[in-house]
């Protein structure tokens, strides 16, 4: 039976702080634990005529637990005599193309880990699972088609194209948590030359548009809309291999699968997995250059059964651009659908392999939590600058959640690692949750030969009435069970 003794949903712990922090002093003092004052060097040539910028960004971090929406509202609240700053201080803040929004999210970040990992030395305590960087982009909707840089996306989600951005985002697993460190918005041009990014020209025309000064930060965040995902996963890695983030694996889906990525991965000292299947590729194999589908045929009749996970396996070792890797294919029953895997560490068993992929999940429920709890996406502001600002701010209040919920479950910072042998090994969220979505995709793909269970799992953990239902039959017992399906 699966442990559930520490799920915790980062929607209900905002809703706990809502009810419990309304003081007068929990505005200015709830970020305390971010020590965000070591970062005012991002915004030294910054200021909001005699307003510092932390002050500004203090509050605007808090709105998600003062149930406040929107500038506007705030400044409108009983919150503002904590202010005392009109709106036009806020949006000037937001619009402002000189904030290093970038440095000021590493910072941050390197905040939480350096207060992590101090904890977890003086606990002589290290984290339980695999550290990784993980990739994964979730389409940003938009409404309003003046809003400078905005196209239409296609959605894979709902099998439609719609206007907004395309969000990419960089994440580190650090061996317990996911903690967002990166990311760039990107725009598709569309494949119909009579539209432009895929707007009519009249409405191109009116969208918003601002005169950058070259070199600032606000016109090399400009610039990203325009190139590849790929090409910025790329410099993602190298940004943060240059910061000091240290990971063992890179983890992606297929769709970013290639070999730009794989071999960025290598030269910076880690090890990719991520799912593979692009069909033209070829990968040296006995001598000869093969698609991962030939490789698969050729290997039809040493199909494995691997009990932990319930599925059948083939595991081939090949060369791809003069590098050794795994190709493991997994499929769930005799009639599902083979998925492929891609490993550049080729000394993993099959099981490490699927266990550390797992993680890549952590992403997945990131965005689910921050468009739920923390309104990602929902910024309709026409200004590129305050997009980015918006989404930076929503990547820090998820990380103040997500380390105030760690520490939430025990009485000190002292006390966060510490534990009996139990403690440490029981399951973490993701593998919980994962464990307990692939068991119901098992029964699914009993019923219907075609499912596929990669769809399936990110339907579910976007659907919140599936997701609700899910999280309570973890929780319950066998009475309860019953009441919950």
């Amino acid at each position: 039976m699966l442990r559930n003794k520490d799920i915790q949903n980062l929607s209900e712990l905002k809703s706990t702080f809502v009810d419990m922090h309304k003081k007068s002093d929990f505005i200015f003092n709830f970020i305390d634990i971010l020590k965000l004052g070591k970062l005012h060097g991002v915004f030294s040539n910054v200021k909001q005529k005699g307003i510092p910028a932390l002050t500004l960004i203090r509050l605007l971090l808090a709105f998600p637990f003062i149930d406040q929406k929107s500038v506007f509202g705030f400044t409108q609240s009983y919150w503002q005599q904590f202010g005392c700053f009109g709106k036009d201080a806020y949006y000037r803040l937001k619009n402002n193309e000189r904030i290093n929004w970038r440095n000021f999210l590493f910072g941050v970040v390197k905040i939480v880990i350096n207060t992590l990992e101090k904890r977890e030395n003086e606990t002589d305590n290290q984290s339980v699972g695999p550290k990784a960087l993980i990739f994964d982009d979730t389409v940003m909707h938009k409404t309003g088609k003046a809003i400078e840089g905005i196209s239409k996306i296609w959605d894979h989600a709902i099998q439609k194209s719609v206007l907004g951005f395309q969000l990419l985002v960089l994440g580190y697993y650090d061996g317990t948590m996911f903690i967002p460190i990166d990311f760039s918005i990107h725009r598709a041009k569309g494949a119909n030359k009579k539209k432009i990014f895929g707007l009519r020209p009249k409405d191109y025309k009116k969208q918003f548009r601002k005169s950058r000064e070259k070199g600032t930060a606000g016109f090399k965040r400009k610039k990203e809309l325009d190139i590849t995902k790929i090409k910025s996963a790329v410099k993602m890695i190298k940004s943060a291999k240059k910061r000091g983030i240290e990971a063992a694996y890179v983890l992606t889906d297929s769709w970013f699968t290639c070999k730009e990525l794989v071999q960025t991965t290598i030269e910076n000292g880690m090890n990719y997995i991520g799912m593979f299947s692009k069909i033209k590729t070829n990968f040296v194999y006995q001598n000869k250059c093969l698609s991962y589908k030939q490789i698969r045929n050729r290997n039809r009749k040493k199909v494995k059964r691997n009990r932990r996970f319930k599925l059948y396996y083939i595991q081939t070792v090949v060369e791809w651009n003069g590098q050794k890797v795994v190709l493991l294919f997994t499929r769930k029953g005799k009639k599902g659908k083979w998925k492929c895997i891609i490993s550049s560490d080729i000394s993993l068993s099959v099981s490490e392999i699927l266990e550390i992929y797992s993680i890549r999940w952590t992403i997945e429920v990131f965005f689910k939590e921050c468009k739920q709890s923390l309104n990602l996406g929902k910024s309709q502001s026409n200004d590129f600058d305050a997009q980015i600002a918006d989404t930076t701010i929503v990547m820090v209040q998820y990380l103040f959640l997500a380390i105030q919920n760690r520490i939430d479950k025990y009485e000190t910072l002292g006390k966060l690692f510490k534990g009996t042998k139990e403690n440490l090994l029981e399951l973490r969220l993701h593998q919980r949750l994962i464990a307990l979505l692939i068991a119901i995709i098992e029964i699914i793909e009993d019923l219907f030969d075609s499912a596929d269970d990669e769809e399936v799992i990110k339907k579910i953990i976007n659907n919140e009435e599936l997701m609700s239902r899910i999280i309570r039959l973890v929780n319950s017992d066998y009475d309860e069970i019953k009441l919950v399906a």
